[in-house]
């Protein structure tokens, strides 16, 4: 009796196509994946930072879109893919947890073939996190002071990692029957990401290169054609990754043959070249990188506004509306003939090679600051302004002011020491402060963060310029005044103002605003000539 129900019960499993049935199974596992209250939350917490910025208006303005695609990476990995990791390690639990474990025995599918509907159930979601991350760029992209382009790889990391995670989830299921573990793998992987990002951060490029999630090096953004993220190897690496964990869940599962030893195979070769590859260089692009960070104006159109001249990197044209705001926010307040002779040239540097990873070494150190005038020079702009690539912060704008200030009072972006005292340095705060609405915000933020002295460092270009707190100070204090009547004391006393010899006593009397009383003679800050 017992022998004819089960033959009964297998018959119509062996008329069934076990593909026809994984394939359904993996359609409804996919709806309960996308339907389930963590990957909800984790979509709508990934998504918040975007509504939020789009409601209050502090959108960056000016993106850099081939960073904006790894930075994107960070959240997604985290929410979106730890996310995957935990819904998929409960829905391959699903029938543990619900002690239903033998009635599969009379199913169509047997348990490798159900495994690989739960790790086939993550793939619409990838594609919503796909779509969801291509349409983010791609709305940064129509702003107009958007740089740069998208790597479509490193959009398609993302989707990938959590493709990988969710796999995980799925092995994890098979080794160990317990919800606890897919948690504390994903707090075991935040570990070693923050590992991995400190190693790099002190030069150590291995373990970054090896991780999923994918870290950039350098604390500022650089021309599309000078990254050096091995971003389609990476990609490679990723699927690879995924594959093999994938085959371990199946054969997890009891699959056995040629073909799981074949899947097997392909997936380490594939996994061990990508990973390896990453580690490749190309000499080529590091050519590139010295030429422009050493002769930068060889790889840049200039392009005139008025008396000013502009010299971006091509990625970066759409930033000069922003330049030329500040430029002529600081030249308002100066004489009409203030820093044309020279005339005046703004260029963009980017330190693309040998930036000094994991140590703190001044441009003055390695004689960049004197090479960059140098090539600049050549290239027919002396005495040029930098910028670097950070642009759209309070701060960047406020520190670009202030070497737009520097240049129109002493002819040079550059001090010998960066330190500016005296009339000279309460006139640069106030001509930084005046410019824009954003400089001014900028020097308040810098203001509050200095100690000391006010200090003005674009890590980009090792730009560095501080002015004495007591010589900041009548500066700060003018802010409180009209702008137009300062400016006028200002074009009047220029010439007196601009000489170094001119103390800061000076323009506070001029400005009629207070000044702290002199430091003892040994405590006094060495100033620039």
């Amino acid at each position: 009796m017992t022998t004819a129900v089960a033959a009964r019960a297998t018959a119509p499993a062996a008329r069934v196509p076990r593909r026809r049935a994984m394939l359904a199974l993996a359609g409804v596992e996919s709806v309960r994946f996308l339907r389930h209250p963590l990957t909800i939350a984790a979509l709508l917490l990934f998504v918040s930072p975007w509504v939020y910025d789009v409601v209050t208006g502090t959108t960056d303005r000016y993106p850099v879109l081939h960073d904006q695609a790894v930075d994107l990476q960070i959240p997604g990995i985290f929410l979106l893919g730890g996310g995957a990791l935990v819904v998929a390690n409960l829905n391959a639990l699903r029938a543990h947890r619900h002690h239903t474990d033998a009635l599969y025995s009379v199913l169509v599918l047997p348990d490798p073939w159900r495994t690989a509907a739960f790790l086939l159930a993550p793939l619409p979601y990838a594609a919503a996190v796909g779509a969801l991350v291509t349409a983010r760029v791609g709305v940064l992209a129509l702003l107009p002071g958007a740089a740069g382009r998208p790597d479509p790889a490193e959009l398609a990391a993302t989707p990938a990692f959590v493709l990988l995670l969710a796999a995980i989830g799925v092995l994890l299921a098979k080794l160990l029957r317990s919800a606890l573990v897919a948690p504390l793998a994903m707090f075991a992987f935040a570990v070693a990401a923050f590992v991995a990002l400190v190693a790099a951060a002190r030069g150590n490029t291995a373990l970054r290169l090896l991780l999923p999630v994918m870290f950039t090096e350098l604390p500022f953004s650089l021309p599309a054609d000078l990254v050096d993220r091995p971003s389609l190897r990476h990609l490679a690496y990723l699927a690879g990754l995924a594959a093999l964990v994938a085959v371990a869940a199946v054969a997890r599962s009891g699959a056995r043959g040629r073909p799981v030893v074949a899947a097997l195979v392909l997936a380490t070769v594939v996994t061990a070249t990508a990973g390896a590859a990453q580690f490749r260089t190309d000499d080529a692009l590091r050519r590139a990188a010295v030429t422009a960070t050493e002769n930068p104006a060889a790889t840049q159109t200039c392009h005139r506004r008025g008396d000013v001249t502009y010299c971006p990197f091509d990625d970066f044209t759409a930033w000069i509306t922003g330049w030329e705001a500040v430029v002529q926010g600081v030249r308002r307040a100066v004489p009409p003939a203030a820093g044309t002779d020279p005339p005046l040239a703004v260029r963009q540097r980017v330190w693309a090679h040998g930036y000094p990873t994991g140590s703190v070494v001044a441009a003055d150190e390695t004689g960049a600051n004197a090479a960059w005038e140098r090539a600049a020079a050549a290239a027919g702009t002396p005495a040029v302004i930098p910028v670097g690539t950070r642009w759209g912060d309070d701060t960047s704008e406020a520190t670009f002011a202030a070497s737009v200030a520097h240049r129109l009072m002493t002819g040079s972006a550059f001090t010998p020491n960066g330190t500016v005292c005296g009339a000279r340095g309460a006139l640069l705060v106030w001509l930084v402060g005046q410019a824009t609405p954003a400089t001014a915000k900028g020097l308040r933020d810098l203001d509050a963060a200095s100690w000391g002295g006010l200090v003005f460092v674009d890590f980009t270009t090792f730009m560095n310029l501080s002015v004495p707190d007591r010589d900041a100070g009548p500066g700060l204090a003018a802010l409180g005044r009209p702008p137009a009547e300062v400016g006028a004391l200002v074009a009047a006393h220029w010439t007196e103002l601009t000489d170094p010899a001119t103390p800061a006593d000076r323009f506070a009397t001029l400005a009629g605003v207070p000044i702290a009383p002199e430091p003892p003679v040994g405590e006094r800050t060495v100033c620039a000539t």
